[in-house]
């Protein structure tokens, strides 16, 4: 009766492999779980040459690169003989459950090990059918049991990490009734920032709040049924694309061996944005009419044939001008959110590829309690100088700017006015919008941010300057020092995307900033030749 005990326990994307029933009860060493990570896994990999390495998650990383010593965590809820209720049970049977690979036996390995109910089967029947239910959401964080707060360790180290002066600050700012996230309070690395903790009743939450910095932005990912071959012995089966609700234990194979594996697709929870910016100086159309094929390092003729960019000729941007970036708004996106790993709409598909492609994740507002909604995310240069673009919502106390320095007149006050400009944007290459996307020692314009969908379209709106310095003119610009003009442009691009912001897709969005030079052509009219007369004054007699 007690011989259904394993020699091999994986949880490998949730597994259970016992032996048969006669097999002796044996022991074997699983791989301990990691030492206490502080602060939260798996930002950007800078040091893989492969591009599919170095941002989100995929397989690979998560067996053997940078996700790997964070594996996936899981919840696991018992419910005796009744089935799981959505609002009152426990995660009485794992809770932040850390599972990893072992890349020496291709397993997935978590510890302490645990064990299906034994009440049912065929040779002594029980009046109960003990059942467990499973979610699980990668990668996995450690936090402390009774608040589901990330764990930062007994240093400063992880809080300065997350971009806080020290670990009181990081546990002031949890401490705070709401996570209000306006750019002003905006704090880099925070990403997945608290988990359900381990006496809440009801589905486990994710909360995540975005990071703006591509080069420590994770990627948060929820796993659903990946294929449709779990049969409980109650005859009970779960189909792909579906939670693991209300399972009893699992059937062997046809000689006896219970080697049957829960197997997680996971899916991301999140869209991946990627958003470029580069100037086009007297552009006429793109190659093809379609402005994500624009180059701007090659030259086209002036007057040509196929009438496409005009980007060199006499319409060059020369050193006097440059281009700055007010702030840049967007909508169809959230800044924060709470994952609720309970993804139960109904899911339809003839295949179990086609059942997990249209599984789609449960975002909810950050306290988890509504559905959630999309926000109008506005991204400011971080001046304190009241030019925001909008004359009725100037916000003049601006803090941590989340847009690429090299876009920004960055300055620092010194004696009352703005200091050195930068460089402004080159006229020859795409930047990264964003901060924080170098890598290693150069902007990575391709580099991307996790933002929460909100099924909403996509519109952007920004706001830049043209300065041009010229000494003829009375005005100073912003630096306070060299005269000239400055021209403030607005301009709002709708449904950028033709649809809906959807998880797990990957967006790029290139914006042109066209400039077009003003040009003079000179034509000077001719004199009108009136009727030669000639008059004597006086008349000579």
């Amino acid at each position: 009766m007690f011989a259904a005990c394993s020699n091999t326990e994986e949880l490998g994307s949730l597994q259970t492999a016992q032996q048969d029933v006669n097999a002796p009860v044996n022991f074997s060493v699983y791989a301990p779980r990691t030492a206490t990570r502080a602060g939260l896994p798996g930002g950007a990999d800078l040091t893989q040459t492969d591009p599919a390495l170095v941002y989100g998650i995929n397989t690979a990383t998560l067996q053997s690169g940078r996700h790997a010593t964070a594996g996936f965590g899981v919840f696991g809820y018992y419910t005796s003989n009744s089935d799981y209720d959505t609002n009152n049970s426990t995660p009485n049977f794992m809770y932040n459950q850390q599972v990893v690979y072992d890349n020496t036996k291709s397993v997935w390995n978590y510890e302490p090990v645990k064990y299906w109910p034994n009440e049912f089967g065929d040779a002594a029947v029980s009046d109960d059918l003990d059942k467990l239910t499973f979610f699980a959401y990668a990668p996995q964080i450690d936090a402390t049991i009774n608040t589901g707060v990330p764990v930062m360790g007994t240093d400063d180290e992880a809080a300065v990490s997350l971009g806080f002066a020290d670990k009181a600050a990081w546990d002031a700012f949890l401490a705070g009734a709401k996570l209000n996230i306006e750019l002003k309070d905006q704090v880099q690395k925070l990403n997945i920032t608290q988990l359900t903790k381990n006496t809440a009743t009801g589905d486990p939450i994710v909360k995540y709040v975005v990071d703006t910095k591509p080069a420590t932005s994770v990627d948060l990912l929820w796993g659903v049924a990946g294929n449709s071959e779990y049969e409980g012995m109650n005859g009970k089966t779960v189909k792909a694309g579906d939670c693991y609700i209300d399972l009893t234990k699992q059937k062997g194979n046809n000689s006896g061996v219970m080697d049957k594996k829960l197997m997680w697709n996971f899916k991301h929870a999140l869209a991946r944005l990627n958003v470029q910016i580069v100037t086009a100086v007297d552009v006429v159309t793109a190659p093809g009419g379609n402005a994500v094929d624009y180059d701007p390092t090659k030259s086209y003729e002036i007057g040509s044939e196929a009438s496409e960019i005009k980007d060199k000729g006499n319409g060059a941007k020369d050193d006097s001008t440059k281009v700055y970036v007010r702030s840049i708004k967007f909508s169809g996106f959230a800044l924060k959110g709470a994952l609720n790993l309970h993804s139960d709409d109904v899911i339809t598909g003839a295949s179990d590829a086609e059942r997990v492609k249209n599984a789609q994740p449960k975002w909810m507002d950050y306290d988890g309690t509504k559905d959630l909604t999309f926000e109008e995310v506005t991204f400011l240069d971080g001046l304190k100088d009241g030019k925001e673009g909008t004359t009725d919502n100037v916000q003049k106390n601006e803090g941590i700017s989340a847009l690429n320095p090299i876009l920004l007149e960055e300055s620092t006050p010194a004696s009352g006015i703005w200091g050195a400009k930068k460089a402004g944007v080159p006229t020859d290459a795409f930047v990264n919008l964003f901060a924080g996307s170098f890598n290693g020692t150069a902007d990575d314009p391709a580099a991307p941010i996790y933002v929460i969908p909100a099924n909403e379209k996509m519109d952007v709106t920004i706001c830049y300057d043209v300065q041009t310095a010229d000494k003829n003119l009375s005005e100073l610009l912003s630096d306070g020092i060299n005269h000239g003009s400055a021209i403030e442009n607005i301009i709002t691009k709708n449904d950028v995307f033709g649809g809906a912001i959807e998880p797990g897709k990957a967006y790029t969005l290139k914006i042109i900033l066209g400039l077009e030079s003003v040009k003079f052509d000179v034509e000077v009219t001719d004199w009108d030749v009136q009727t030669d007369a000639a008059t004597e004054l006086p008349a000579n007699e």
